[in-house]
């Protein structure tokens, strides 16, 4: 084989080598990314109101890239309004609460939903800065959603920029434990069941047999009792006789 060729084909080798793995990590970087067979988005709505029938807007949409690898991302729908603002500020001043809810389900026609909240002074000395968990089960459903922000505390705002979130995602799953050996169990029951059957003879003696040792005190006792008696009626009636 001549040098030449023999350079080319060591050529061809080593792109194709290249290829392969240029493919293998494009795999698993998809498989990395894939969340129950793609991405799954989740609409993130938000309350200023107070009271028991809140009324909520969107707040933004979250991006579930990975479950396993806890990867999700939030996108702002759009800036806080000046009456947001405004609403956020009285909710902090009266030490009310700031909601949050998510939908379960992809698109707006879910209507279930998980709600959290968290002191709306905590979001305003934050500068709108919170941190999300969303929980899910192991079949990949929503179970709930919490928040937390870095600080609770009351403090001056109105030199804070209160018109875009700062918001991180975080993905938790629940696993599940290890379930009961159930079956080890009965058959742990079964065996020793069948060794106190085993060890259990059935006492086939007579009753005299098995209560021999409760009878023959009893007789002795009577014979005893009656030879006493005898002997007590014999004496009386010789003492009668010569008394004639």
């Amino acid at each position: 084989m001549s040098a030449p060729m023999s350079a080319a084909m060591s050529i061809s080798l080593l792109v194709m080598i290249g290829l392969c793995s240029v493919w293998v990590d494009v795999t698993e970087q998809m498989t990395d990314d894939e969340f129950e067979g793609g991405s799954r988005a989740l609409v993130l709505e938000h309350s200023f109101d107070s009271g028991l029938n809140p009324t909520f807007s969107k707040k933004g949409t979250v991006i579930l890239k990975s479950l396993k690898g806890n990867r999700a991302f939030f996108s702002q729908s759009a800036p806080l309004t000046i009456d947001e603002q405004t609403k956020l500020k009285e909710l902090a001043r009266n030490n009310d609460i700031y909601r949050l809810r998510l939908q379960t389900g992809s698109g707006s026609s879910s209507g279930e939903y998980v709600t959290t909240y968290t002191p709306a002074c905590g979001i305003l000395s934050s500068n709108l800065s919170d941190h999300i968990w969303i929980h899910f089960d192991q079949s990949g459903e929503v179970m709930g959603i919490s928040v937390e922000t870095t600080s609770s505390l009351c403090t001056p705002v109105d030199s804070f920029s209160l018109r875009d979130w700062n918001t991180s995602m975080e993905v938790s799953q629940t696993v599940l434990g290890p379930m009961p050996d159930t079956q080890s169990y009965i058959e742990k029951l079964k065996r020793e069941e069948q060794e106190r059957s085993k060890g259990q003879t059935e006492d086939k003696r007579s009753f005299l047999a098995k209560y021999w040792m409760y009878i023959v005190p009893i007789v002795l006792v009577m014979m005893l009792s009656g030879a006493g008696d005898q002997q007590g009626q014999g004496g009386g009636g010789g003492g009668g006789g010569g008394g004639q």
